[in-house]
C-alpha cells in the first residue's frame, strides 16, 4: 500500500535517524577528521569527572578516547551495526580499560539507569535526529534521571542557517569522489536537502552513486536519509527547563567562543536541577507536559 502524504514525513523522519548509521565503516571513514569536538568533551570529562554515560556512542568516536583517559563509561546505541563496529574497538584496548566500558543498545527516547552517572554526552548533533519537542523532552528527562545530583548534560546541535535551508532542494551539493572504505567501490557523492518549516526539520540526502574507472555510472544510485530537527537556542533552553535542567554553559564553537549569531556549532551544557530535586522530593512536583 502507498503511503499517505501525513505518513511519509513521519516515515522520513524515522528513515532519517537510521539510515545513515547502516553502514559503520562508511560512516567512520567519512567522519575520520572530526576531532575537535572529541577534545571538547574529553576536557569537560576531565573536569566533571565519570561515570560518564555517552549517549548515541556509534563506533566509540568518543567513547574510546574516553577510556583511554582512564574514565568509566557506558555507552548507548541503537544501531547494532555501530555497537559492533565500536565492541570490536573495544576489544583492542587493554584489559584495565577494557573492565571500563560497558555496550548497551538502546534508543534516546526510552533508556533507564539509576542515577549513577556524573556525566552524559550525546555528541555529533544525535539529539537532532529526535525531531518532536515530545521526543526531545523525553530524551533529556531519561538523561536527567540518569544523573546523580549535580550530573552534567553537554550536546551540540548544528546551529540553524536559514540561507542555507533555503537552498535549491533540487541541486546537488559538495561533489567528491572516493573509494568505499571496505569494498573499495568508486562512488561519487553529492547531497540536497529541503526543509518542512511546520516540524522544523530539515531532510537531508546523501547520494552515492558507483562508477568505473572511466567515471561512467556502474550500478544504481544509492539514497541514505537524513534528518536534522532544526533547534534554536531559546527553544533549546525553554526544553532543558521543562525537563529539569539548569542551562550552565553555551558554546559557538569547540574552542569555547561565545554563542552568537555567526555561530555553525551550538554546544550546551546542563545540569540536573538541585531545586526540581527539592521539589520532587516535597511531594509536589513540577507539571512538565
Amino acid at each position: 500500500m502507498a503511503q499517505t502524504n501525513r505518513n511519509r514525513p513521519k516515515c522520513d523522519e524515522e528513515a532519517g535517524g537510521r539510515e545513515h548509521f547502516e553502514d559503520a565503516a562508511l560512516y567512520d571513514f567519512e567522519y575520520r577528521r572530526r576531532r575537535a569536538d572529541v577534545t571538547f568533551y574529553r576536557r569537560l570529562a576531565d573536569e566533571r569527572g565519570g561515570p560518564i554515560l555517552d549517549l548515541a556512542c556509534g563506533t566509540g568516536r568518543l567513547m574510546l578516547p574516553l577510556l583511554r583517559d582512564g574514565h568509566t563509561v557506558v555507552g548507548l546505541d541503537r544501531s547494532l551495526a555501530m555497537l559492533s563496529r565500536a565492541a570490536a574497538r573495544v576489544t583492542r584496548l587493554r584489559g584495565s580499560r577494557r573492565a571500563q566500558a560497558l555496550l548497551m543498545r538502546g534508543d534516546l527516547r526510552a533508556f533507564a539507569f539509576r542515577p549513577r552517572f556524573a556525566f552524559a554526552i550525546a555528541a555529533f548533533h544525535s539529539v537532532q535526529h529526535l525531531v518532536s519537542n515530545a521526543d526531545l523532552l523525553a530524551f533529556l528527562r531519561a538523561a536527567r534521571r540518569s544523573l546523580v545530583a549535580g550530573g552534567w548534560l553537554a550536546f551540540d546541535v548544528l546551529a540553524p542557517d536559514p540561507t542555507w535551508t533555503a537552498r535549491d532542494p533540487a541541486r546537488r551539493w559538495a561533489r567528491t569522489t572516493f573509494r568505499h572504505p571496505t569494498t573499495r567501490q568508486r562512488l561519487v557523492y553529492t547531497t540536497n536537502h529541503s526543509y518542512d518549516a511546520r516540524r522544523r526539520a530539515l531532510h537531508i540526502r546523501l547520494y552515492y552513486a558507483p562508477i568505473d574507472p572511466a567515471g561512467h555510472a556502474a550500478g544504481p544510485e544509492r539514497v541514505v536519509r537524513v534528518c536534522h530537527r532544526q533547534l534554536a537556542p531559546d527553544e533549546v533552553a525553554s526544553l532543558l527547563a521543562r525537563a529539569g535542567l539548569d542551562l550552565v554553559a553555551q558554546y559557538g564553537g569547540f574552542d569555547g567562543r561565545p554563542l552568537d549569531g555567526e555561530c555553525d556549532e551550538h554546544i550546551y551544557v546542563a545540569r540536573r536541577s538541585p531545586s526540581e530535586d527539592r521539589r520532587r522530593s516535597s511531594g509536589n512536583p513540577t507539571k512538565l507536559a
